[in-house]
């Protein structure tokens, strides 16, 4: 009889092990069945009720097997009860598995780990019950049990399946609340009953019930306040840095300067939560980046030179998952792009909408704990804040930019206006020179009409008057010169207003103005520039921006070919000739515009630098300022949202691209 009720215990809890299972994947999986698991409840408590009825299980139908054990031989109530435990379990499983095909990352690789381990487990604990359906199995696989513990607890430490401290204090406050307290008045009734029968008769047990009571009332409260209070002692560091964070976030709008928000927010966050090393990466957006801006670190950063493309998989990754996230969380093609990152363990984006800002890299904790879901809601509140003050810094940097931009363009438009009086000021003085040459040749001419004799028997007189004949000339050739220049920078710098928008305009006016400024600038008879147009030369853009930019082009590709003229020379070689090539091509989607030269090139070191502020190829021989291709990709990819590019191999040659949208 006492071994029989110590196996209907031992299996009435066995059954409650599938309701517990259930009842755990429905809070890993976050997924809210208050029926399904109103059922899985009930069930064990009615089986168990059934263990408890004689009639239920008969004495008489006992094997012993194995030399060891002695079994039950299955009934239809005992094949109910495991029937309902099997539902249970499969009922599990099956939210388990449709948890695991959608989750990501770390969580993708916590319900693996509780996957397998569960299966493991109950396979293996299934074993036991096999001899009694008949089966004659050893069973052995009820050792995948203790696999399961295995598996579990080494998904708790290596992949924060849970917070083990939190754990430990709810356990440790359930014991001492609920087990302590309601256990109270059955040991009261045990040990009081021959005091309470002789003085209450069959109403002893009212005195013990109403301890029952009383406990079942204070055990909650005292639980939520044990746990509470624990929690509070185990994590008080946690909350503590937790706390400063969100007040941190909040009077992040005060500052004023990207560069000091930057640090500042690093600063705190080290400071603050005692990390390795905590860097932020902000979005620069005029050349297309994002580079680091500040870090605090208690080792050498890996990655201090490392910049992110705007279409580095790495960015469009944020963009898709804008929450914090732990860096094993990133899948194996973006984590091998990331080498210089292996050391973060933490990444949080700043988005606003679709659009990232930037991102925080933080290292490990000081003290090696895990970055629990209270952080990552911490860090998601302090990102959004983060996000709207990047933001602000941003906006104002480009405004005051834009001001720049638009005081610069009023002070050209200024200077603009002042050129047309300075250059009808040096046209008089032009015109002085052109009619004082043609009085100083028209008086020699006079002069040796009415004295021919005189020329003709005074060598040093003839000589004389040729040599002011030539001057006169020189100087009619030379104001005829400054004249043409005059009039070719006038035509590049005036800034008209129809000028200033987007219009269709002729490429080809685009091109003759730029050829003409070439030969004023470089004093060629002939630029050596071949145009190839397509059926219609029509472009849409800004024109005076586009004038400047393919004015810049062909003088780089000119420049690229003398240059290599000189190099070739001095070895020898004079059988070289320059040759520049401008195409237009009509596509769908685009005005394409290629400029290609057989000039000296661009070494390969030099390539990635080739759009950089104060960047030249030039010797300093040249008026290389190194802003001409810079001011060129932002006209053509800010201004029109276009694309350039070049490829160029060095003593070969060079080909630049343009792409410009169609209306």
């Amino acid at each position: 009889q006492l071994a029989l009720l110590g196996w209907q215990i031992a299996l009435a809890g066995g059954v409650f092990t599938a309701t517990f299972f259930f009842h755990t994947v429905c809070i890993f999986c976050e997924s809210r069945r208050k029926r399904s698991l109103a059922f899985a409840y009930f069930v064990p408590v009615v089986t168990s009720v059934l263990f408890y009825l004689k009639k239920a299980i008969p004495l008489d139908d006992w094997h012993y097997l194995f030399n060891q054990i002695y079994y039950y031989r299955a009934s239809p109530v005992y094949l109910l009860i495991m029937g309902g435990w099997a539902i249970i379990v499969s009922f599990g499983f099956y939210e388990l598995l449709k948890y695991l095909k959608k989750s990501k990352g770390v969580k993708r690789t916590q319900a693996l780990y509780f996957c397998f381990g569960s299966l493991v487990g109950f396979v293996g604990g299934v074993t036991v019950h096999l001899p009694s359906l008949g089966i004659p199995i050893y069973p052995i696989g009820n050792f995948g049990v203790a696999l399961y513990a295995i598996t579990v607890t080494y998904a708790i430490l290596r992949y924060r399946l849970l917070d083990i401290r939190v754990f430990i204090s709810r356990t440790v406050a359930f014991i001492v609340s609920y087990i302590v307290l309601l256990g109270t008045p059955f040991f009261f009734a045990y040990r009081m009953y021959p005091v309470l029968y002789p003085l209450l008769g069959i109403h002893w047990w009212l005195v013990p019930s109403g301890m029952l009571v009383f406990f079942a009332s204070v055990a909650p409260p005292i639980y939520s306040h044990l746990r509470n209070r624990m929690e509070e002692r185990l994590l008080a560091e946690q909350k503590r840095y937790q706390k400063l964070l969100l007040q941190a976030a909040s009077g992040m709008a005060i500052e004023h300067d990207l560069s000091r928000l930057s640090k500042l927010i690093v600063y705190i966050v080290k400071r603050t939560v005692k990390i390795e090393f905590a860097a932020i990466f902000i979005d620069d957006k005029k050349n297309r980046i994002f580079r680091l801006k500040a870090a605090r670190n208690t080792k050498e950063l890996p990655y201090k030179a490392v910049n992110f493309l705007y279409e580095h998989p790495f960015i469009e990754y944020l963009k898709q998952h804008k929450d914090p996230l732990l860096y094993e969380e990133l899948p194996l093609p973006i984590r091998e792009t990331l080498a210089a990152l292996s050391g973060t363990n933490l990444i949080i984006p700043s988005l606003i909408q679709d659009k990232v800002l930037g991102f925080v890299l933080l290292g490990e904790k000081l003290n090696h704990q895990p970055y629990t879901d209270d952080d990552m809601n911490v860090f998601k509140i302090l990102s959004h804040q983060a996000a709207l003050a990047i933001e602000n810094r941003l906006f104002m940097e480009e405004s005051k930019e834009i001001q720049e931009r638009i005081f610069t363009a009023e002070k050209l438009a200024s200077i603009g206006g002042m050129a047309d009086g300075v250059a009808h000021q040096i046209k008089n003085r032009l015109n002085q020179f052109s009619v004082a040459s043609g009085e100083i040749k028209y008086e020699i001419k006079d002069f040796l009409s009415k004295h021919p004799q005189a020329a003709a028997k005074n060598k040093d007189l003839k000589k004389t008057l040729d040599y002011l004949t030539q001057i006169a000339d020189s100087f009619v050739k030379n104001v005829k010169r400054t004249d043409g220049i005059v009039r070719g920078i006038l035509n590049f710098a005036r800034v008209e207003e129809k000028e200033t928008f987007f219009s269709h305009f002729s490429l080809k006016e685009v091109i003759d103005l730029a050829t003409e400024l070439l030969k004023v600038k470089h004093e060629a008879a002939e630029v050596p520039l071949e145009v190839k147009l397509d059926s219609s030369d029509v472009i849409y853009g800004v024109k005076s921006q586009i004038t400047e930019s393919i004015y810049n082009l062909l003088d780089n590709a000119f420049e690229a070919t003398q240059e290599k003229r000189v190099i070739l020379r001095k070895e020898g070689k004079d059988d070289y000739q320059p040759a520049i090539t401008l195409k237009l091509l009509q596509k769908p989607i685009c005005h394409y515009i290629e400029i290609s030269d057989n000039g000296i090139g661009i070494r390969d070191e030099q390539g990635g630098k080739i759009f950089a502020p104060f960047f030249t190829t030039k010797s300093s021989s040249k008026s290389g300022t190194g802003i001409g291709m810079y001011v060129v990709r932002r006209m053509v990819e800010e201004n029109h949202k276009g694309r350039i590019s070049f490829t160029s191999s060095y003593m070969e040659g060079t080909k630049f691209s343009i792409e410009l949208p169609r209306k």
